[in-house]
Formats: C-alpha cells, structure tokens, sequence
C-alpha cells in the first residue's frame, strides 16, 4: 500500500493544501502547532472516518470555512491499480464519502480501503487510561481487519441504550420484565460476536507482539496482554460457548440490572490487562517499559495486516521518534526498511534525519503550509 498524493482543504489550518509523496519514508518537521499532526490526522481519517484525536467531525473544519475536503491517491497491491478516496463534511451535518468517483452512505465503507497504524503520545493512553480506551483502540483495530464488525459494534450500542431504557421504564412503572426477552436476545448475539473478534484479534496479535518487544529488551523484559471480561470464565471459547455464557449472566442478573437501570454484564464493561514479566503493567510499570510495550504492539499490527491483506499498512508516527532511545529507533527503522512500509513521521527538527539513517523524503510545515520536500 503506497500513498502517492494527499489534497486537504479547509482541514483544520488548511485551507488548500496538496502533497505528493515518493518515498517509504517521509519525515514532517516545524514547530509546535505548525500543522504537522493534522496531515497524519488526515490521513487516518481517510482510514477509519475518526480521528485519533477524539474529536468530532465538525471541530475539523477550517474555523473561517463552512466544510472541508480530503483527497487521498494510492496504490493497492490486491487491486493492482490507483485508489481514490474523497471524503466531505460541512457544518449542516452533511457528510459525504466516495471511493474512485462511487458514492458510500456509511462511514464503515471506508474500512479496508485505506489502512493505516498510528502511534502518538495519545497512545500511552492505552494502557494508562480507563477500560474505554483500550476497548476502543481494539475494536477500531478489528474494524479495520474484519468486515462488518463496525455494524456489529453500532448495533450492540443501539440495542445497549434501547435495553437500558426500557430497564428504567419496568422500575418505574413496575412493569413485566418478561418484556425484556427481545432485547435481550439481540443484545446476546451482537455482544457474543463483539467479544469473539476480540478474542481473536488478541490470539493472533500478542504473539507477534511478545516476539517484538523480546527482541526490542533483548528477552529481558516478557508483556503479555489478557481479555478481561464480565461474561466469559476463560479464553480461547467459540462462539457457541460465548452465546451460552452470555445468556446465562444476563438472566441471573436481570433483576440487578432492573434494579440499577442499567446492563451491567457484557463487552461494553470489558478490559485488556497488559502484563510486564506476569505484573500488571499500568500499575508496577515506567512511561519507558509502556511506552515500549505499545511500540512492540503497534509493530505487531503491521504484520497482522500484512498477513491477512498480503500488504503492509501505512505507518503514521506521531512525535514519538525522540522519545525512544537508540535501541528503539533503530529497531523501529530496521522493521520499515526491510518491509518497505510507508511511514509518516512527525518531529520538532532536522535531527531525526540524522537518526533515521535512511533515504527520506523530508517536508517543512509552518502555519498550515508543507513547503515542498527534499530527499535526505
């Protein structure tokens, strides 16, 4: 996967930007607040329809403009040709996606087209953060992987927020609970799937991950990462197993959830605990050793992708380069350059170019503006 040229207008401090891209790696630098991160951030969007940021779809525009525009040209292996993505968003709401010149109604659409992995300071989050985070960051990941689990996600929460409704509505008329069996039901088969592909993604990501981070502290260091969840007694169960489980726990506990409006048991109270040497990492670890634990995890991400796609995705590294050591960088470079992985990276100065040791192709970005590029 190659992206070959990026069109922003009134993106964020854009107003009317275009870059054209010719190498595996290209390095960003300016001063803070310049504009670098919102073309990573741009181009994720183009991936997922979100921002890595967590903001919503209007803060993006230009403040002094009504809508913005993203223009995204690349090279697909399966397909064996040039891809377009062009996404629209206006104040009124309006959003509007096409993939080369075809219209798309759902934001899903997007996945599988144009796919990216991210790392940013933000990203220390996932381990340091609440269960949200890290329930978000995999599923996002799965989203990008597996087809329709975007759906599969949205109507577990439709069907969450209609359930909880109608658990306030039977305690405050005193209502027959019996009416709950339909949401139930549906409630059991989107959540069964959810933790399933979760599941999965983690079987197939961790040791990829324990792979890198030994090779990153030279098997000094041991992570691991564990689903922890409210409905399942253990790993590695199929689909069938997780239907059960789940239905069992929400009829036990039908009346505590009447009781406390709300649904206390499913995938949306669920966690990953990341372990360091079997000690919980968020708890008994440095910045430095989560720091590295997601690098090894991010790193995993490319081969997974690699390995089901036949392709790598594109690597978007936001000012995080000089906060790795030697150790860390090298192995990071020596990982793109043997697999050819287009990188973005972000950083403050020229000093990552002598770092990288690599041919790069190195832009300046000043007050929403990307001056060029040279090759280093």
């Amino acid at each position: 996967m190659f992206l070959k040229k990026i069109i922003l207008e009134n993106y964020r401090n854009y107003t009317r930007q275009s870059v054209e891209f010719k190498s595996n790696i290209n390095l960003f630098i300016g001063k803070n607040a310049q504009g670098k991160t919102n073309l990573l951030e741009a181009i994720y969007y183009s991936s997922t329809g979100t921002t890595f940021r967590h903001n919503k779809d209007i803060e993006l525009i230009n403040w002094n403009n009504n809508f913005f525009k993203i223009k995204c040209e690349l090279i697909k292996k399966d397909l064996n040709r040039e891809l377009y993505i062009e996404l629209y968003y206006d104040r009124q709401g309006n959003k509007q996606i096409k993939i080369n010149g075809v219209k798309y109604r759902k934001t899903s659409d997007l996945f599988g087209f144009l796919q990216t992995v991210t790392f940013s300071p933000d990203d220390l989050g996932i381990i340091k953060d609440g269960p949200a985070e890290r329930r978000k960051y995999i599923d996002i990941e799965i989203c990008q992987l597996v087809g329709g689990y975007y759906n599969i996600l949205i109507n577990y929460n439709k069907i969450l927020k209609q359930r909880n409704a109608l658990l306030k509505e039977i305690k405050r008329k005193n209502q027959n609970p019996d009416s709950l069996d339909v949401w139930d039901e549906q409630l059991i088969k989107y959540g069964s799937l959810i933790i399933k592909n979760r599941l999965d993604f983690l079987k197939k990501v961790v040791p990829l991950a324990r792979k890198n981070h030994n090779e990153i502290t030279y098997g000094k260091e041991q992570i691991n990462i564990k689903y922890s969840s409210s409905i399942i007694s253990k790993q590695g169960l199929d689909i069938e197993e997780i239907t059960k489980q789940f239905r069992e726990i929400i009829e036990k506990n039908r009346r505590e959830d009447i009781f406390k409006n709300m649904t206390l048991f499913g995938p949306h109270r669920d966690d990953l605990i990341f372990y360091l040497n079997d000690k919980n990492l968020k708890i008994y670890g440095s910045q430095g050793q989560q720091r590295t634990a997601i690098l090894a995890l991010k790193l995993a991400e490319l081969n997974l992708f690699n390995s089901q796609n036949g392709e790598y995705p594109i690597l978007l590294f936001d000012d995080v380069m000089s906060e790795l050591d030697d150790n860390r960088r090298d192995f990071l470079i020596k990982v793109i350059k043997e697999n050819q992985i287009q990188t973005f990276i972000t950083g403050a100065n020229m000093e990552l170019v002598d770092s990288i040791k690599q041919k790069i192709e190195v832009f300046r970005v000043e007050s929403g503006v990307i001056n060029g590029s040279r090759g280093k």
